[in-house]
């Protein structure tokens, strides 16, 4: 592991730059803090509960009994049956829309892991009802960012809506959850690494023009990196029930969403590592017989681009030569790219919108093939300095029991390496992938993944 330096920003101060969210609280046995957040923070008391089958028994019953105690009678519920498993799907919060304008004002609460906060978020955030969010697992970033991940027209979005108001997790609870939630989690948060990476290549293209490039926002980095090897450290033992790591967890993974509020974007936590499991969220990708939660995909996405970016870096002195009758396509051939990639897709009219969109033109093609051919040295630096080798990296996801190889998610070998083609069409987001295509060496670092037998 590297130097696992204290945040430089802490969490206190992650929450006040956040703009939305107003308390974190975590700890064990946090719940009787409920009422007075809601007297603090909240215009209504009517409380309407949001969970499933599952976390209704183990979370929603204990928070309802204090509510009461305090005075407080939900005026409502709606439980989402314990199986199958819930998908984050747009109908789910129309559905729980609709039944919140019945009982308005209201006060929103989200009792479950990521599926669930993302509907009730976006629900709540269509009726003009700031929510409270009481996670039961330490499984995703998405507890305090400002947008709702679901499916929607027959893909994966990020709907804008408001971050929770409040969130009050029980680390005693979590601890208790299934191990592959608190490891999805971890694949979550490991996954800002190459967030990172990507993020740095996408301010050194910047200057060059490049479509989807973003600068870096010091604060926004800061709030993730600076502290981003010291949690993964804190966090390795969390899929073993370690209530100390699940805490370092939980609050990693918030601060995470906490820079998204700030920045309102995911840029800063969010790489060509969430592009490959967008894609497989696409693809309803299941492993006997259920979904592959978002951060073991993000997991196998994340060693899948270090994959990439050793090959892309792995000379000093300039990326690898393009094929020797290489030429960038037209608009029309990359039209037909993309429709051979995504056939049958319904993700196939957004696909061709954003990739015609990202398509250079010749003289962006020009100013980053020039620029960094001056700057690849330092590019290289850089980038390599923020990363793990791909073999520690590996390493730290067995120890949190994560997934390492295709075959644990449902996936061959070559259809993982072959996924980079279509993760780089679906995003206004530069990353590595963007990089090597600009500069006509993509399919060489595929070919060179694909020989290689230190990958998968």
């Amino acid at each position: 592991m590297k130097q696992e330096n204290l945040p430089a920003i802490g969490l206190d101060e992650c929450i006040a730059a956040s703009g939305g969210t107003k308390a974190l609280l975590t700890g064990n046995d946090v719940y009787g803090e409920i009422p007075r957040l809601l007297d603090k923070h909240y215009n209504s008391r009517r409380i309407f509960i949001i969970a499933d089958g599952n976390t209704m028994s183990a979370a929603g019953k204990n928070v309802e009994n204090v509510l009461i105690s305090n005075g407080i009678k939900p005026v409502g519920r709606y439980i989402f049956p314990a199986e199958p498993m819930l998908h984050g799907e747009y109908r789910h919060i129309e559905t729980l829309r609709n039944a919140m304008l019945e009982l308005l004002p209201l006060t929103p609460m989200a009792i479950g892991a990521g599926t669930i906060n993302d509907l009730v978020k976006k629900a709540a955030d269509e009726v003009s009802s700031p929510y409270i969010c009481i996670p039961t697992a330490a499984s995703v970033d998405g507890y305090t960012s400002y947008g709702s991940a679901v499916l929607k027209d027959g893909y994966k979005q990020t709907l804008s809506c408001a971050a929770p108001r409040c969130i009050v997790a029980d680390t005693g609870l979590m601890s208790r959850a299934p191990a592959w939630l608190s490891s999805s989690g971890f694949g979550d948060l490991a996954g800002k690494i190459i967030a990172g990476a990507d993020w740095i290549i996408s301010d050194a293209a910047a200057p060059f023009g490049a479509k989807g490039a973003d600068r870096i926002d010091p604060r926004a980095w800061a709030m993730v990196q600076s502290g981003l090897y010291y949690y993964l450290a804190r966090s390795l033992p969390a899929a073993q029930g370690d209530e100390d790591a699940i805490k370092a967890l939980f609050e990693a993974l918030s601060i995470t969403g906490f820079a998204m509020q700030y920045l309102s974007d995911s840029r800063p936590v969010s790489g060509a590592e969430h592009l490959y499991a967008h894609v497989w969220e696409m693809d309803n990708l299941s492993f006997k017989g259920n979904p592959v939660s978002h951060g073991h995909k993000v997991a196998i996405g994340s060693l899948a681009c270090l994959a990439f970016i050793e090959i892309l870096f792995a000379d000093p002195d300039g990326p690898p030569s393009p094929p020797a009758d290489f030429c960038h396509p037209t608009a029309e051939e990359r039209v037909a790219e993309i429709r051979s990639e995504f056939a049958g897709n319904a993700a196939l009219e957004s696909t061709l919108k954003t990739g015609l969109e990202k398509l250079p033109d010749e003289q962006i093609l020009k100013k980053t093939r020039e620029g960094f051919r001056d700057t690849w040295k330092t590019l290289r630096e850089n980038v390599l300095e923020q990363i793990l080798p791909y073999s520690k990296f590996k390493e730290m996801l067995l120890k949190a029991q994560c997934p390492v190889l295709p075959m644990e998610i449902n996936l061959k070998r070559h259809e993982l390496i072959t996924c980079a083609r279509r993760a780089q069409m679906i995003r206004m987001r530069y990353t590595a992938l963007d990089l090597a295509w600009e500069l006509g060496c993509f399919e060489t670092v595929l070919a060179k993944m694909e020989a290689s037998d230190k990958y998968f």
